[in-house]
């Protein structure tokens, strides 16, 4: 296997677990790169300890790494760049001395058997479940060190574990903190509202020549046209390489060798259940009748009666009943605990007594049972030949990219290179930055690129997603500002467009006014204005309101109205228009639903609460430390 490492050391189709080790790994700095000119030079300093260029180095070039491990072919240049990787490794550099300072001030230690056992128990290290001599030697091996060096390194891991805990475990929870959590996740408010959309204003506002030109004085920005750029480019796709990707059997057997535990199968039930729901504000009379009914459902059951004929007949499961109930195979975790709990409890063919969840109560027959299993090599050889010929082309395709540029340095004839290597040369239109072709929302590494050059420069060979691209510059539109007639017409529909905007607002709050003095019946705005009642519900996590759009003013507002038809305190402007909103109905989860939610919301809070208490906790030893960063590395990263 670990032959099998070095020989694509620097390629994609490398597969390491992701586990503890890494932390090690990352942070190792004992590779022979650290020795080389100008690693010693000092990136940053905490106090005594220092971080050099050597150390940084290494750690980023093993954090790439374990992100190609997780994202595997998925991972590109572009993905290193969202993900902020180069101030990242540089800000845990920094995190990792500042922790392990307080650490030794603490006089935090780890005994030799405590390092023993954590390595012994590393699933990384284990063959069968047992730890393994010859393989933990061969990893070691593998990333340079000795075992000195790892368990070096796995000293100073455990001492930053350690002190995690005790930060961690000073923290606590109440019953009325996770309540409070848990009505702020779960309490629903339905809402009517109606909008005074400007564009539904007949009255056309008046533009007199005077108002235009102002306008165009005091926005002149606003009509800027913007730089624009040609380009000529190529694109090399992975997908015309993968016939050349070939992968041999030992490359299939070692991939499947070095993580079968990605091809393991959790155990599974097929099983039927009839419901018989029961709503979270039923009263105990109510709850006890539902109870007494499906009782007998489950005598007629236990009697001989058939299940799926009872199922199609009684079941409130609309997804599941017309077909008998059937659920299909399902693992644990897919269904809420106390259903799981019952139906892997069971044996094929036998059926749970009456089974209570925040749902109603189930009755559970279990149909089929598959255990738990790992897919042999043999099984999934074609799904790994195939995952192995895309992470090649992967690189294939990289490779000729950048040889495709060097190629083309001196010439920068692109034109001649697609026309010899029967290449489709693309060619743009001019387009302003953040609208070429191959630009998405939120990623526009493509204008980046096109836009750094001059006219007749090329591009070095860049990655998005999987594709590399060369592109070539061929003509640039400077920036610059039109003349008042130009855009004319353009003035006069934004000043027009304001001036509704501005008539829907006032139109909106007179409304509002007299609604509250009960001048104005809510019944009637649809009739009187023309506007349409619509309704709302929503959670209070997050800003959106489905129909509005992102409005956190307005969904702020709606939970602090407790009367049913009270009036949002103002109007509220959004995409669409000025919004008067009322409150129909606030529902906050009852006990029964919560004391079923109760275990799972504290251990989210808490662990939410202790990550909050810790990250103060690194804040602070950062206020009071002498820190140092080298200012040349704050660009750079």
């Amino acid at each position: 296997m670990l032959s099998y490492m070095r020989k694509n050391a620097k390629s994609w189709i490398i597969i390491i677990p992701v586990g503890i080790i890494i932390l090690v790994f990352v942070f190792f700095y004992g590779f022979s790169d650290v020795r080389k000119g100008g690693e010693d030079t000092i990136v940053a300093s905490i106090g005594k300890r220092k971080v050099t260029m050597g150390q940084y180095r290494t750690a980023y070039k093993n954090m790439l790494q374990f992100y190609r491990n997780i994202y595997k072919n998925q991972f590109s240049e572009e993905m290193i760049e969202n993900l902020g990787l180069k101030q990242k490794v540089l800000e845990d550099l920094i995190d990792r001395e500042l922790l392990l300072t307080e650490a030794q001030r603490l006089n935090i230690h780890i005994s030799p058997e405590e390092i023993k056992n954590a390595i012994l128990s590393t699933p990384f290290f284990q063959e069968n479940g047992v730890f393994s001599q010859r393989l933990y030697e061969r990893v070691l091996s593998f990333y340079g060190m000795s075992a000195l060096d790892y368990e070096r390194e796995k000293e100073m891991e455990l001492k930053l574990k350690r002190l995690e805990e005790m930060i961690k475990n000073t923290v606590q929870i109440s019953d009325n903190e996770i309540r409070e959590v848990y009505n702020l996740q779960n309490t629903t408010v339905k809402i009517e509202y109606v909008c005074f959309e400007p564009d539904k204003i007949q009255q056309k506002p008046e533009v007199i020549d005077e108002e235009l030109k102002q306008y165009y004085e005091d926005h002149k920005e606003k009509f800027r046209v913007p730089d624009k750029v040609k380009v000529s480019y190529l694109v090399f796709d992975p997908q015309m390489l993968e016939t050349r990707a070939a992968v041999s059997q030992e490359e299939i057997t070692e991939y499947y060798e070095a993580d079968p535990q990605q091809f393991h199968e959790p155990q599974t039930v097929k099983a039927r259940h009839i419901l018989f729901k029961v709503e979270e504000k039923a009263t105990e009379q109510e709850q006890a009748a539902i109870k007494e009914q499906a009782a007998k459902v489950l005598e007629q059951i236990t009697s001989g009666e058939n299940f799926e004929a009872l199922a199609k007949k009684h079941s409130e499961d609309s997804a599941s009943a017309e077909k008998g109930g059937e659920l299909g195979y399902f693992k644990q975790g897919d269904m809420v605990k106390p259903f799981e709990q019952a139906a892997f409890s069971l044996k094929p063919g036998e059926t749970s007594s009456l089974v209570r969840t925040k749902y109603g109560f189930h009755i559970i027959r279990v149909e089929d049972i598959r255990e738990a299993r790992t897919k042999s090599l043999d099984e999934v050889k074609d799904v790994i030949d195939k995952d192995l010929r895309k992470e090649k082309a992967q690189e294939l395709v990289r490779k000729e990219a950048r040889r495709a540029f060097n190629r083309l340095f001196k010439s920068k004839d692109i034109e001649s290179y697609a026309e010899k290597n029967e290449f489709t040369l693309l060619q743009t239109d001019y387009f302003a930055y953040g609208n070429a072709p191959e630009d998405v929302p939120g990623k526009d590494l493509f204008s980046k690129e096109a836009f750094a050059l001059s006219p007749g420069e090329l591009a070095p060979a860049f990655a998005i997603g999987q594709k590399y691209f060369l592109v070539k510059l061929t003509d640039k539109q400077e920036t610059h500002i039109p003349p008042v007639e130009e855009v004319r017409t353009s003035i006069q529909s934004e000043i027009v467009k304001e001036k509704k905007i501005q008539l829907a607002k006032q139109r909106a709050e007179k409304v509002l006014e007299e609604l509250r003095e009960e001048k104005q019946s809510w019944q009637e705005l649809e009739q009187k204005y023309g506007v349409q009642i619509k309704e709302a519900e929503f959670k209070r996590p997050g800003d959106y309101v489905s129909g509005i759009g992102m409005v956190k003013e307005l969904k702020d507002a709606a939970f602090t109205l407790e009367k049913p038809n009270q009036y949002g305190p103002a109007v509220f402007p959004t995409d669409k228009g000025s919004v008067i909103v009322r409150v129909r109905e606030k529902d906050i989860p009852g006990e029964a639903m919560f004391e079923q939610d109760k275990e799972k919301t504290a251990q989210t809070t808490l662990q939410q609460k202790q990550t909050e208490v810790f990250n103060q906790f690194l804040q602070q030893l950062k206020s009071k430390a002498d820190l140092w960063v080298d200012p040349k590395m704050v660009p750079s990263v």
